[in-house]
């Protein structure tokens, strides 16, 4: 089964790649979070606090805020504390935010320090400083490398830039700072509004299914 989609994909051209992580490099699973929160709620809100996840209104402002940077961790917990009746100090909040990170699978490691002796590589990844901090962690236990930005080329998060996925202005900055020709540079990610995104400003796209390694289909048979 195929587990990725091509966008304006020129297989010949394929100069740069940009990663984004979650669901591409780093498998996660958000219900583990919402879960965790549950456990963590006043027990007389947990049913309340359903209604707001199923209904989205749990994608409030402050995640982009903090997202992007706007907003310390104290601040983002303190507004976790108060949507979901949360009962906890930060370090249990922080423990169930990260609590969707998973595995990093060491072929895509290895796939990825491969592409990176033919092209140059990089990561654009929608993020914050306490799942960096604890992705960063997952990387050196399972995979001995000390840190994302010594796997690729230069690593780029939204925290820090400002901006995030969908915003053309991230892609272009990435692109600017590195003199990269937009047609030659392949993104990849889990989500289709981002990779809609990306052809936008002229970067080919390949859409994959969230921790089903799409992208290592994708080398596989066209690339290495």
């Amino acid at each position: 089964m195929k587990n990725f989609t091509e966008y304006q994909v020129s297989h010949n051209r394929i100069k740069n790649i940009i990663f984004d992580l979650g669901g591409v490099v780093i498998n996660i699973d958000w219900q583990l979070t919402v879960d965790a929160f549950q456990q963590l709620a006043d027990p007389a809100y947990r049913d309340q606090n359903e209604d707001l996840i199923q209904k989205g209104t749990y994608k409030a402002q402050f995640f982009e805020d903090y997202e992007v940077g706007k907003i310390s961790d104290t601040v983002f917990f303190q507004h976790l504390r108060e949507t979901f009746h949360l009962q906890a100090t930060n370090a249990q909040i922080a423990q169930a935010w990260n609590a969707l990170l998973q595995n990093i699978p060491q072929e895509r490691i290895a796939l990825i320090k491969k592409l990176g002796e033919t092209h140059r590589t990089f990561i654009l990844s929608n993020t914050n400083a306490v799942h960096i901090a604890e992705a960063t962690n997952i990387l050196q236990r399972e995979n001995g490398i000390a840190d994302f930005a010594d796997l690729v080329e230069k690593a780029y998060y939204s925290h820090i830039m400002h901006k995030r996925k969908p915003w053309a202005s991230i892609y272009q900055q990435l692109v600017d700072e590195n003199n990269l020709k937009p047609e030659e540079t392949l993104f990849i990610d889990d989500g289709l509004a981002n990779i809609e995104a990306a052809n936008g400003v002229g970067l080919q796209g390949l859409h994959v299914v969230a921790n089903l390694d799409g992208w290592l289909q994708f080398f596989q048979t066209t690339l290495v």
